[in-house]
Parts: C-alpha cells; structure tokens; sequence
C-alpha cells in the first residue's frame, strides 16, 4: 500500500521514542509467514521490533502480535502501524475508486486480511497485555499528486484475487474508469488514515 507515504511518519515516531543510537530493531515485514511462526526466532533480542501493514495482510492478528511482543527485549518497543479506509475518499466524488477501494477490501478480507485492521489495533495491542499510545495520520493530497494513484496500486498487488471476484473483464473495467476518474485535472483526495500504535514490553 505504497509504504514510502508513510516514512516520514514512521521516522517522527521512532525519533521521539529517543532510542539509543545502538538500539536494535527488527522491521517485521522482512519476515515471511514462515519465519514468523515456525523459524526459531530468538527471544527478547530487539529493543524495537516494528511492524507496518501486516495484520491487515495476514489477518491473524492475535498470533503475530505474540510473536511481535516474544522478540522485544524487557523495556524495548513494540511499534505497529495498520490502515483505516474511512478518510480514503475523493473530491469531486469518484464513484468508481471508491468501488474499487471497496472490492479491494472485499478481496482481502476473503483472503483472510483486513484492510481497516487499524481500527481495532490499541484493543489488540490491550488485549496482547500492553498499554499502547495511539497516533493517527491522514494525508491530504491535492491535484496531480501520485499518491492519489493508491487505489489502482491496491488493485494491481491484489489483481489475482480481484479477478475471482469481478472477473477479469469486470477488474479491467473498474481499473479503467478510476484511472480516468484519478487522473481528472481537479481530482483531489485523502489517504487513508495510517494508525500508529505502540507500547513498553514488560
């Protein structure tokens, strides 16, 4: 979902976590399905361990935060950062995006993800046994900014599973007419909102 959006706001929360130059950390999603939960990964090796969009892509969600919070040292960090679809909307209105952006989440969902799993990440990192703080950000994009393209970048990465659904035809439609609606000269929009939750390990 186009992470490089979101590392300026990434870099601000690991700044004002004022870690130590030597902190160790771990960027979850250089991790397969395998290494998360069958490699033997070591215990309480990372002062951070960072995770972005990957809930929302594997939906197993109370298993991989165990995981998360099993490789943070006593005292470091557990950083996650998921989605939140109910800002991503398009102005003049775009009837066709937004259909896209619905199917999308559609697909994920049969997929086993979720595609709004930030909306319920403090509740689950409470319920891992940690108190989270919560931040949240929403970018505002004006005319002919790239990051509007997000819509068909979502399609294109889930084109396989979007076909099962639409049909191929019907997914090469639906992208044909966003892209025409993304690339009007007054298009303008908001991301979705990028909710960043993290928390002490005991």
């Amino acid at each position: 979902m186009h992470a490089r959006a979101w590392e300026r706001a990434t870099h601000a929360l690991l700044d004002d976590l004022d870690l130590p130059q030597d902190a160790s950390v771990l960027d979850a999603d250089r991790l397969t399905t395998d290494d998360l939960f069958h490699a033997a990964l070591p215990a309480a090796r990372f002062d951070v361990v960072h995770a972005r969009f990957q809930l929302s892509a594997l939906g197993r969600a109370a298993e991989q935060l165990a995981v998360y919070r099993r490789l943070v040292a006593p005292g470091g960090v557990l950083v996650v950062e998921e989605p939140d679809t109910r800002s991503w909307l398009y102005e003049p209105y775009a009837p066709a995006t937004q259909h896209l952006i619905g199917r999308a989440a559609q697909a994920l969902t049969a997929a086993g993800g979720n595609l709004d799993a930030g909306r319920r990440l403090p509740a689950q990192l409470r319920d891992a046994g940690l108190e989270p703080s919560v931040r949240t950000h929403a970018l505002g994009l004006e005319a002919g900014h790239p990051d509007l393209q997000m819509p068909l970048q979502l399609a294109d990465s889930l084109a396989d599973r979007l076909s099962d659904i639409l049909g191929k035809d019907g997914l090469a439609g639906l992208r044909e007419q966003s892209a025409t609606e993304l690339d009007a000269d007054d298009r303008r929009g908001t991301t979705f909102t990028l909710v960043q939750a993290w928390a002490r390990v005991p």
